[in-house]
């Protein structure tokens, strides 16, 4: 083997080893970082964006720690260290600038619902932004668009259930940075001073387009399937990082043709920017700077920085108005309304389980029209589709919607069979009262739905089936039907409530408890502190406690002192902020014993509960 041939060879070779390397950091690493972070970092277990307890945790925790501060220090070095590669042409740092700004992006790997928590934590760097709204992160959306169009089209090929999208979008950003990476190395082997061979001749940066492309592929990649309370969308970050790059893509050829002259020129006259593009979509974008400048190609750092805060503001602007975050001027602020066509489209063959979800919503409210789509979908091969077209259809709550929901009470599928009674009773159709009662009395897999389903619907006919159910041995279906029969104001249920939590070992007090309150009995209390002492696993604990505290009755307080020595940390955190309710200084004996619990976030809301009633610790 000739010495040329080798050198070849051990070019590709680094080149093999650096796209590895990018892609073991945009699919294995988000998810091994997570999982790091999870176990490492005590972050509150919140879901941000549930409720006010929700958000009074997430604020506290950004508070003790400090981390409000850390996260606006960290976006203001960033933005310094973007300018200062700007202004004194070192690459490196608006390259390493650029990138960090992306890296938030990958939070939606992270598998927790505090919007900190494992990879989350990587948003640290946004909170100046996320202080103001979470919807700020939209003004991006207008990147989306292509991506949209793209599915479409990619969704007429069948292709979808091989390979998804994004996954497509992200290899191909591997290869343009694999083959750019490669002629590079080759190049320098040559000693040749200007690159322009091999990919260099369709674009001058052709590993800066194989980020942008790869990182365009990463954002839409589906992350963890927990279902949020919150929407936080990746095209801000997106933008602004590919902006930047662009920009250091633009200074880089300030320092070529500085260096090579008309060498670099004639090669730039040659190939393209970053894209091939035909000639008229590519001097299309040239144009801002000939208009500017009267320049084909901007020859000064601040005739960058023009043409970046140009496209910049144009990006931001547009994306104002395709997302529906400002209205056009003389309308109404309304969100645009997508076709139905478009929704069914998404439902189908969308990577993301959110997207699907939120098509689904949305096809729901459409009511009528959306019927027979949805019932056809309700045949589709991925368990996913039918599941969320069949909570879709309940809601449009047409009477013809019974019987298909009816039939995948027999799908193979759990989650689809529970979907379909849960929308049965959503349709609140009379029709769904003879399947549901069979369902509640025979299928005891689906006896708590079926008995959540009834309580939806107001007729007098399901009333019995839920006071049967009061004495079923499944402790979820005694919890559903109490519910159900507390929804409806059932009075008669009060005393078979009382008989079940005094005489059924597995009780779901907290249910019970919460459906004694509903219909105004005193007995409501005594359901609470007897699950707070009995419940058979921590959740229904922590609900009793919160009752116990939101109504402040204080015959629970011995209960809940009591409870400071459960052995699960979550029933602790629960008991805390129970107290914390009372604005009691009989509290706090209790409280500043909490101080010293193992768990942080007791400390946490211990340290908190006593400063509020004016008790801290001396």
């Amino acid at each position: 083997m000739r010495a040329g041939q080798k050198s070849f060879l051990f070019l590709a070779l680094l080149a093999v080893v650096f796209t590895i390397g990018l892609t073991f950091a945009s699919i294995e690493l988000p998810r091994r970082l997570d999982a790091f972070l999870g176990k490492n970092i005590d972050t509150p277990e919140v879901a941000t964006g549930l409720d006010a307890l929700s958000d009074y945790k997430t604020e506290l925790y950004l508070d003790h720690t400090h981390l409000r501060l850390v996260g606006y220090a960290c976006l203001i070095l960033i933005v310094l260290m973007i300018v200062a590669g700007f202004v004194t042409a070192k690459s490196g740092w608006t390259s390493a600038g650029a990138i960090l700004l992306f890296l938030p992006v990958f939070g939606h790997f992270a598998a927790t619902m505090f919007f900190l928590g494992g990879l989350g934590f990587l948003r640290l760097m946004w909170l100046p932004f996320l202080d103001v709204s979470f919807r700020l992160f939209r003004l991006g959306d207008i990147i989306r668009w292509p991506y949209e169009a793209l599915l479409d089209l990619y969704s007429l090929t069948g292709l979808g259930r091989w390979a998804k999208l994004s996954t497509l979008i992200t290899g191909l950003g591997l290869l343009i940075f694999f083959l750019g990476t490669l002629t590079w190395f080759y190049a320098r082997a040559r000693k040749k001073g200007v690159a322009d061979l091999w990919v260099y001749r369709w674009s001058r940066h052709p590993q800066y387009l194989g980020w942008i492309v790869w990182s365009y592929g990463v954002m839409f990649i589906q992350g963890s399937d927990i279902k949020l309370c919150y929407e936080l969308s990746n095209s801000l970050p997106w933008l602004l990082s590919t902006m930047i790059i662009i920009g250091v893509a633009m200074l880089e050829e300030l320092k070529m043709k500085k260096t090579y002259g008309e060498s670099y020129e004639a090669y730039r006259r040659r190939a393209p920017f970053l894209f091939p593009l035909p000639r008229f979509i590519s001097g299309t974008f040239a144009l801002p700077l000939r208009l500017m400048f009267k320049k084909r190609y901007p020859e000064r750092r601040r005739e960058i920085a023009a043409v970046l805060a140009f496209y910049t503001v144009l990006g931001l602007g547009s994306s104002a108005f395709y997302g529906g975050f400002v209205a056009w001027p003389g309308r109404k602020a309304e969100a645009p309304r997508p076709r139905l066509e478009d929704l069914v489209s998404i439902l189908r063959n969308a990577d993301s389980r959110g997207e699907k979800r939120r098509a689904a919503d949305l096809l729901s409210g459409m009511g009528e029209p959306a019927a027979d789509p949805l019932i056809a979908l309700m045949k589709d091969q991925d368990s996913i589709v039918r599941a969320y077209a069949a909570a879709a259809l309940g809601g449009t709550k047409v009477e013809r919607g019974v019987a298909p929901l009816t039939a995948l009470l027999d799908d193979g599928d759990a989650y689809v069979r529970r979907t379909a009674v849960e929308s049965l009773g959503r349709s609140g159709s009379l029709q769904a009262i003879p399947p549901l009662v069979a369902t509640l009395q025979s299928r005891k897999e689906l006896a708590g739905s079926a008995a959540r389903a009834l309580g939806q619907i107001k007729h007098p006919d399901v009333i019995p089936p839920l006071m049967n159910a009061l004495r079923d041995p499944a402790s979820n279906t005694i919890a559903a039907a109490a519910a159900a029969l507390a929804g409806q104001g059932v009075r008669e249920a009060g005393e078979p409530l009382v008989r079940c939590f005094e005489d059924l070992p597995h009780c779901p007090y907290d249910a019970v408890g919460t459906a004694l309150w509903k219909l105004n009995s005193d007995r409501a209390v005594d359901a609470w502190i007897a699950g707070l002492k009995k419940g058979s696993s921590w959740y229904p604990r922590t609900v009793c406690a919160a009752e116990l505290g939101k109504h402040r009755l204080e015959k629970g307080l011995p209960a809940l002192e009591e409870a400071l020595k459960d052995e699960s940390r979550e029933v602790r955190r629960a008991v805390v902020l129970a107290l914390m309710e009372f604005r009691s200084e009989k509290t706090i004996p209790a409280l500043r014993k909490a101080l010293n619990d193992e768990d942080f976030e007791v400390r946490l809301y211990a340290k908190d509960a006593l400063k509020k009633i004016g008790a801290a610790k001396k």
